[in-house]
């Protein structure tokens, strides 16, 4: 779950911060009656972003590549529900509510799974992207020793698979007509990276602007929400977006549903 404090979109200000640390930190004592994007709908908003980016500025975002980032996250149903078919957000063993920056690693990685299995079903391209993507994500659990040596030997074994599961899904991919070169398919994996980042910006709201690690359109992608729309630089978008978040909350025993209409541009 990507929880969000207040509904109205919030200005952001002060200097550029890293992306995923500004986005981690509007989690922090965050509580059970706050409004809250799942998963499933957060990635369906990231394939919205994929859908508008110009062809001109970044190539090769296909239909298939689209669609394989909006279900990029579909794994998490299970474990985090939709906006039509809510769960009641968890507190973990700490006694933190449980959003996506600190979920159980044995839950992240079964999700992750089967994200993977559902994004094939766009074919091998897709497949490839969501798996390398992912396995770029559990390496994070494989060098951090805070976690258990069994917990980092899972992980070991999820990027094992996954490396795996690339290889065969690139020799489909390679006998493609026209294949995407090794160096646009890496392209590709930024502009997934992007869109998840973008929608995980736009779903929680920081109010500080933040700098991307990727560089796709001919710069280093940054954000911020300034006059009303939420701005991507360098722009390479092929018009203005209008988003909905579907806001979720639960308080006094039921859900609670709500629409935010955002400007992306």
């Amino acid at each position: 779950m990507i929880f969000r404090r207040t509904l109205s979109t919030q200005a952001t200000e002060g200097p550029v911060q890293p992306a995923f640390e500004a986005i981690s930190a509007t989690q922090d004592g965050v509580t059970a009656e706050d409004w809250f994007v799942s998963q499933v709908d957060h990635a369906q908003l990231s394939g919205d972003l994929a859908a508008a980016i110009a062809p001109h500025k970044v190539p090769n975002v296909s239909k298939d590549v689209v669609e394989a980032i909006r279900l990029h996250d579909m794994g998490w149903m299970p474990f985090d529900g939709a906006f039509k078919a809510p769960m009641k957000p968890k507190v973990g063993q700490d006694g933190r509510i449980i959003s996506f920056v600190n979920g159980p690693p044995e839950t992240v990685l079964s999700a992750w799974t089967g994200s993977i299995q559902t994004a094939q079903s766009t074919g091998p391209l897709g497949g490839l992207l969501v798996s390398a993507h992912f396995a770029r994500l559990a390496q994070l659990y494989v060098q951090d020793e805070k976690y258990p040596p069994e917990l980092r030997a899972q992980a070991q074994q999820f990027v094992i698979r996954e490396a795996e599961r690339v290889d065969r899904q690139l020799t489909l991919v390679q006998k493609q007509q026209n294949p995407p070169t090794l160096e646009e398919i890496e392209q590709l994996l930024w502009v997934l990276q992007f869109c998840d980042l973008a929608s995980l910006y736009i779903c929680s709201n920081p109010t500080v602007p933040v700098e991307m690690p990727m560089s796709l359109g001919g710069g280093q992608l940054q954000m911020r929400y300034e006059n009303g729309s939420f701005r991507v630089q360098p722009g390479i978008l092929d018009n203005v977006v209008i988003l909905e978040i579907p806001c979720l909350r639960y308080k006094d025993g039921r859900f609670e549903r709500d629409i935010v209409p955002v400007k992306v541009q």
